[in-house]
């Protein structure tokens, strides 16, 4: 996904943001800002250029790598996702004034960012101030600096780290940031604004990755709509198919992390991490917190924090026996190159051909699933009303969906058989499942 070109309405979002911090701007707030303009003494933001970008293929941990890097004492990120749509908001308003970028952030969209709500909420009388700390220590500065993307992602960083009360103990911290919006255009921004970026790719096994992501789509949000839980099937195949290699141009500055070793050998793959950073080791980087809080997954009744050794296993709830062995047939490579349990007989050409052409016709079980919700949701209280056109445009997007799916399995097949892919590397040896692990890979083949 590429970010967003779209113009918005400045004089909405001001308005918003207004709103949102009312309180604040009627509050005194003085003694506040004034120690906020001393902490930003600390901060040589000219020099500040060392971005870690994470992103995600399909569910694959990305943000419990984010979250293992949050008690590190020379990092600086946002939690969860609040920070995956700085590009698309600045180029959405390019209208607003660079104080008014600040404060409006906070107020984009009604889903993230997700700073004064949840669990990891912080103080919006502590951001505002921090804001307010802002404009008076730099508002000498160059207006050509001050208006420019890397002056916004900076600043909004480090507003709230401010507000947390946290310095990091160099001038210039990384900063983490959790880059969802997978593209080679954000990707090159992301290298002009900071020079030092460096890419971490977070990869699971192709079968739980597009488990999960299907999962994720159809029953995790909140209130889907219903394009998206039809799409659910697509979605999650066209992620394991679009974002599996590095961006263009950036292999250099490309490193990537298997899901699997995250649960497994922590200690090892953050060690390597921050090596390869450049960054101390420390034993916070052992503890999955967001602003200091451990962040704890819920699912399926049960609730952890961290490692959790059940997250290794293959999971493929939502995919049948045929649904596997076509992904097999389409991802092989990704098996082969991430060292994830793959059939033998998939290594021969032929057969990945017979698979595929014997079994891209038939739906997958995820589409199967995908219907049934589409059907209890939307065709039979559309049919309690009489709503027949309802009904028809559901059947429509149902059949609309399993072509698309059909398009997309044709395409991924005879373009890794004619020009092969560039995936993503994960290195062998101390990253790869040893010779003790055979009995477990063969649990995960089954």
């Amino acid at each position: 996904m590429e970010t967003s070109a779209v113009t918005s309405n400045p004089e909405e979002i001001r308005q918003r943001a207004k709103a949102l911090f009312c309180a604040e701007q009627s509050a005194d707030l003085r003694g506040v800002i004034a120690e906020k303009i001393e902490d930003l003494r600390h901060y040589d933001v000219l020099a500040m250029d060392r971005v870690v970008a994470i992103l995600s293929w399909g569910r694959s941990g990305s943000l419990l790598l984010s979250s293992y890097l949050d008690g590190h004492d020379d990092v600086m990120l946002l939690p969860e996702l609040c920070g995956w749509r700085l590009h698309e908001f600045f180029e959405r308003y390019p209208a607003l004034a660079w104080r008014d970028k600040l404060l409006a952030y906070a107020a984009f969209e009604p889903d993230y960012p997700r700073f004064f709500e949840g669990q990891f909420a912080i103080s919006p009388a502590q951001y505002y101030a921090a804001v307010q700390a802002i404009l008076e220590f730099y508002a000498e500065w160059p207006p050509e600096f001050l208006e420019s993307r890397r002056a916004f992602f900076l600043f909004v960083h480090i507003a709230y780290n401010l507000a947390l009360g946290r310095r990091p103990v160099s001038s210039q911290p990384w900063i983490v940031y959790a880059q969802h919006a997978w593209g080679n255009v954000a990707a090159r921004q992301l290298v002009e604004d900071f020079p030092q970026t460096r890419f971490v790719h977070t990869v699971r096994d192709p079968i739980s990755s597009c488990n999960g992501m299907f999962h994720f789509l159809l029953d995790a949000l909140p209130e889907p709509l219903p394009r998206t839980y039809i799409r659910a099937p697509y979605s999650a195949l066209a992620c394991l198919n679009n974002t599996d290699r590095p961006h263009f141009g950036m292999e250099s500055r490309t490193r990537t992390i298997r899901f699997e070793d995250l649960h497994r050998d922590l200690a090892e793959t953050m060690r390597d991490l921050t090596d390869w950073l450049g960054l101390p080791y420390q034993a916070s980087l052992l503890d999955s917190t967001f602003n200091g809080v451990p962040w704890v997954v819920a699912r399926d009744g049960k609730a952890w924090s961290g490692r959790r050794s059940e997250q290794i296993q293959r999971h493929s709830g939502d995919l049948s026996p045929k649904d596997r062995a076509l992904l097999f047939a389409l991802f092989y490579e990704n098996f082969v190159a991430w060292n994830y349990p793959c059939p033998k007989t998939f290594g021969n050409p032929m057969v990945r051909c017979m698979v595929f052409v014997s079994l891209f016709l038939v739906p997958m079980k995820m589409e199967i699933t995908a219907a049934r919700v589409m059907f209890k949701r939307r065709i039979l209280p559309a049919l309690r009303h009489g709503n027949i056109s309802s009904v028809i445009r559901c059947l429509l997007g149902i059949g609309l969906c399993r072509l698309k799916i059909i398009g997309i399995l044709v395409s991924v097949f005879f373009r890794r058989r004619a020009s092969g892919t560039t995936l993503l590397q994960v290195g062998h040896g101390r990253h790869s499942y040893g010779a003790s692990q055979n009995e477990f890979e063969r649990s995960l083949v089954k």
